[in-house]
């Protein structure tokens, strides 16, 4: 065979394949919501906040186990790569790194109210938790309330009395299949807490004397650390809500979700 009918034929074998793969039409998923949740809330509801958290709850205690149908993976323990804190400011300047962090106690998690507003395409959820706890790898250096700080070790935060909310806008993207899906835009996740614990061994390079006195010195300031160790924790913790969110938003169609008959 010579070697331009070789080419034709394999122009034609190509032409072809290309056109069979044309006609293979992508699937776009349409999942229902898992059943511990059961339906969605009625679009129309007059109580749509009360059917929101009386859905919610549970299901919220639920999903910190995972669920790989929803592509949603276990969050207690969540599991953080690393965790970065770079203050400046007059009460902290440091340099904080938490590797392999270990965030424990969301499984406890209590969904205490819904603020959903779609008509605005807006919701606030509202969570207490009594205590959350991160373990991992530190590694630090810089001042606190001007005493200098620098070390390596293991690192214990405990925070309780946790109440958060999560505050979400979102549009709609409407797919081939003609249903609409929620897509997050803008997100955010203020909190508070009744009470910081911190513990960082082997600061100073061992020194015990020195790390002993910085964590009483850390524990009874601990308001001041909060203000700005506060939104490195605020962003983790968003980041884990809106990736469960878009997780799941991405398979179940916002009709599903808030059926209107």
């Amino acid at each position: 065979m010579s070697l331009v009918p070789a080419l034709f034929i394999l122009f034609a074998l190509a032409s072809t394949a290309s056109g069979q793969s044309a006609k293979v039409k992508i699937k776009i998923p349409n999942l229902p919501l898992p059943s511990y949740i059961g339906q969605g809330c009625k679009y129309n509801d007059p109580n749509l906040n009360e059917c929101v958290v009386r859905k919610g709850a549970p299901a919220v205690k639920k999903l910190t186990n995972g669920d790989p149908k929803y592509r949603i993976p276990r969050l207690d323990p969540l599991v953080i790569e690393t965790l970065r804190v770079n203050q400046g400011t007059r009460q902290v300047g440091l340099s904080l790194e938490c590797r392999n962090c270990s965030m424990y106690g969301l499984q406890n998690i209590n969904f205490v109210r819904a603020n959903v507003q779609l008509d605005k395409s807006h919701c606030e959820w509202y969570f207490t938790l009594d205590k959350l706890e991160i373990r991992g790898k530190y590694n630090v250096s810089g001042q606190v309330l001007i005493l200098p700080i620098t070390g390596q070790g293991d690192a214990n935060i405990t925070a309780t009395g946790v109440k958060f909310s999560y505050k979400y806008d979102w549009i709609l993207e409407r797919r081939a299949n003609g249903l609409d899906y929620v897509k997050v835009t803008t997100h955010s996740l203020p909190f508070t807490v009744d009470r910081l614990y911190i513990h960082l061994d082997n600061l100073f390079n061992g020194d015990r004397l020195l790390g002993d006195n910085m964590n009483i010195f850390l524990n009874e300031n601990w308001q001041e650390i909060m203000k700005d160790l506060g939104p490195a924790f605020s962003d983790s913790l968003g980041e884990v809500f809106k990736q469960t969110l878009t997780s799941m938003a991405d398979l179940v169609p916002f009709q599903t979700l808030f059926p209107k008959d």
